[in-house]
């Protein structure tokens, strides 16, 4: 009997772990994917204005700027802001990105 305990035990622990990091990894897939389409729609509408050769420049330099680690802390502070509501956390990205734009412009 101890040793079923012990495998249930054991295979809850696991999956909670599991569950955990695939909470982690999917935060960081919607940070990513957000700061991708947020980087390539400014760099749309502005490569040609700007000091860029081409839209493929402005999105390597905008992505090297705007880091993992950036986006993913928008995304978490927005989440949280936005309790879990997805249009609200993406209309919170945007602003957190337009306000980092200006930022940087300074």
């Amino acid at each position: 009997m101890r040793e079923i305990f012990a495998c249930l035990a054991f295979g809850l622990i696991a999956t909670t772990v599991n569950v955990s990091k695939a909470q982690e990894w999917q935060g960081e897939d919607y940070a990513l994917s957000m700061a991708g389409a947020l980087i390539n729609d400014h760099c749309t509408r502005v490569w040609q204005g700007g000091e860029y050769i081409s839209i493929h420049a402005c999105n390597y330099q905008l992505a090297n700027r705007f880091s993992v680690a950036i986006s993913a802390q928008h995304f978490d502070e927005c989440t949280v802001l936005a309790q879990g509501d997805i249009v609200r956390i993406a209309d919170c990205m945007v602003e957190r990105f337009n306000n980092w734009l200006v930022q940087q412009e300074q």
